[in-house]
């Protein structure tokens, strides 16, 4: 498996650090963003080979980072997969219509999300 540069992105600090010890374990390198803003200006400095993104946060959502981020220049090859606590009847729609490549419910199943990072880094 090829280690990954993955962006993690969530206004929660207990469930950034959750998701980076669990990324940093399986040797991925991690970076963080407690918002969708700070989360662009990270992907303009250095494009990411995997984005964790949370739909709830202050300032722009998930969805809206998301499309944002499909608009930059080689955004639209970045896999995403959403991390949510969010229960909506239409929310795989919702997301797969915004971009996004896979989603996950919180509390994350640790060994699902180290497969997506390895399915979507091959």
């Amino acid at each position: 498996m090829a280690l990954a540069r993955v962006l993690i992105v969530d206004d929660n600090h207990a469930m950034v650090e959750a998701l980076s010890i669990v990324v940093g374990s399986k040797g991925h390198d991690t970076r963080v963003a407690y918002s969708g803003e700070e989360a662009l200006d990270l992907i303009r400095a250095e494009m990411p080979d995997v984005v964790l993104l949370d739909l709830k946060m202050p300032g722009i959502d998930g969805i809206e980072t998301l499309g944002r981020l499909r608009a930059m220049p080689g955004g639209a090859v970045v896999p995403v997969i959403v991390v949510t606590a969010t229960d909506e009847d239409d929310l795989e729609q919702r997301v797969a219509a915004a971009g996004a490549n896979g989603i996950l419910r919180k509390p994350v199943d640790v060994a699902d999300l180290t497969n997506r990072i390895a399915e979507l880094t091959q």
